[in-house]
This record gives structure tokens, C-alpha cells and sequence, in this order.
């Protein structure tokens, strides 16, 4: 009966972990027309639905030679500019939003033009899930 009992607890256990972990998920994802040689960007939601902390640590495209996450910052003088954004660390239960006028995906020299239509890949990488693959329409603004 002991033993009967704990094999019950375990898969109640191991459905629960399941619905704890949860996904990470990609959502809102889109670029902007560019043309080929020039940068692009890209925007998207990612909201960590896992029980623990993760990372965005970089991202690459095959249609680019190099992706970076850069965040816009708008100064008092209401200039704005660009920088490097490193590392995103995403909380539990958050989400990181790439958008226009925050942080978003530089995609350099990309390789091809992009016209409204189209759409492109990007692989992100996060430091406990490893790599998700994104697939963004290329439009004018979010929808």
C-alpha cells in the first residue's frame, strides 16, 4: 500500500512539474521592411512562463551577419538614442516586450531585401532553455 501510494504521489507530482515549468513563449513577433545590406528590426513578446528565472543571451538570423538586442532611450532633451542591451534576464511569470521605441532585435547587413509580406527567422538563445526559433511577418506596425 506504501509503495501503491507513492507511485500515485509521483505521476500526481510529475503532472503538476508539467503544469509549473510551463513554456517559455514567443508571441507579437514582427519586422520592419528594409532593404538588403541595411539594418533591420524586429520586435516580439516574450513571456516566461517557466518556474525559474531565464535569459536572453543572443540571437541570430540566417538572413544577417550579425543580431543584437539594442534598447531605445529617450533623454530629457527628447533626443533618442540606441544602445547595446546585453543580457535580458526574464523573471518568472514576466515578460520581456520588443518594441518600438524599447528594446528590440538589430538585425545587421541582413542579406536580402525585406518587403511587407515577407516574413524571416530568428533563432534566440536562452541560457537554461537553449535555442527557440521565431518566424516574423514583415509588415509596416504590429496589427
Amino acid at each position: 500500500m506504501i509503495l501503491s501510494g507513492c507511485g500515485s504521489e509521483s505521476k500526481k507530482e510529475k503532472s503538476t512539474d508539467e503544469v509549473i515549468l510551463g513554456k517559455l513563449e514567443l508571441s507579437n513577433s514582427w519586422a520592419r521592411p528594409a532593404e538588403k545590406g541595411q539594418t533591420a528590426t524586429a520586435y516580439l513578446t516574450i513571456t516566461n512562463g517557466t518556474a525559474t528565472k531565464d535569459t536572453l543571451i543572443s540571437a541570430n538570423s540566417t538572413i544577417s551577419e550579425v543580431v543584437e538586442l539594442h534598447q531605445s532611450l529617450k533623454h530629457e532633451d527628447g533626443t533618442i538614442s540606441m544602445k547595446p542591451a546585453g543580457n535580458q534576464a526574464i523573471p518568472s511569470g514576466e515578460k520581456l516586450r520588443l518594441e518600438p521605441g524599447g528594446y528590440h532585435l538589430m538585425l545587421k547587413n541582413i542579406t536580402r531585401e525585406l518587403t511587407v509580406g515577407d516574413s524571416l527567422s530568428v533563432t534566440l538563445n536562452f541560457a537554461r532553455l537553449g535555442t527557440k526559433k521565431v518566424t516574423m511577418p514583415v509588415q509596416i506596425q504590429r496589427n
